[in-house]
């Protein structure tokens, strides 16, 4: 309730970009300076209640969080792999998203263990996947991608946009973004106008101006 509260508060009265770090703060104070204390006392009280099923559940999202982690890593620590490292990306949180909505009916708990996983292992690296991420986006945005529908390019950017938000350092990715779309523009070598203005909507939307 409190964080809607201050998601509200935000589109309402605030600048976008401050939306991201806003709920970030948010979290930190409500929930994850307690989290000890709540899982030490929850723990205790769920043993002590003998509530199986509920001590499954704990011990599903630990071994949930340690495979995204374990095989995220994977793919985000190998240099060697850098130029698939996105597409690896978003076809391992594709692949997290069918499970999540067929083995654990988008259970809220399953749902935020893997946002949290992926945010953690997205910047193991720092500032190396905003750069590939801006990079993909520049690959995708270019007029060598002419065989790829407008309904397809749209469907990658939502997609690749998702990423962006397991992203801290944004700043980095702007940069980088800013200059390949300079390149595109002096060059005339978008792939769509179209898709170009959207996404610069869309990243709009997420950042602000």
């Amino acid at each position: 309730m409190r964080l809607n509260e201050e998601n509200e508060r935000c589109l309402l009265y605030q600048d976008a970009f401050t939306r991201k770090p806003l709920i970030a703060t948010a979290e930190r104070q409500l929930l994850e300076r307690h989290i000890p204390a709540i899982l030490d006392k929850g723990f205790m009280m769920l043993m002590d209640g003998h509530r199986i099923e509920d001590l499954q559940r704990m011990y599903s999202l630990q071994a949930i969080s340690s495979y995204i982690r374990r095989t995220g890593q994977s793919i985000v620590m190998d240099e060697e792999k850098d130029k698939d490292m996105v597409s690896s990306l978003l076809e391992f949180k594709a692949s997290l998203d069918s499970i999540l909505e067929e083995s654990f009916s988008k259970n809220e708990a399953f749902c935020n263990t893997i946002k949290d996983s992926f945010e953690h292992l997205i910047n193991l690296c720092q500032n190396r996947p905003a750069e590939l991420i801006a990079k993909f986006l520049d690959e995708k945005l270019r007029d060598g991608n002419k065989g790829t529908s407008e309904e397809e390019l749209e469907g990658t950017l939502d997609k690749v946009l998702v990423l962006f938000r397991f992203i801290q350092g944004n700043d980095i990715f702007e940069a980088f973004y800013k200059k390949d779309l300079a390149k595109r523009l002096l060059l005339g070598k978008s792939a769509s106008i179209d898709a170009k203005k959207s996404m610069i909507s869309k990243l709009k939307t997420e950042c602000g101006s």
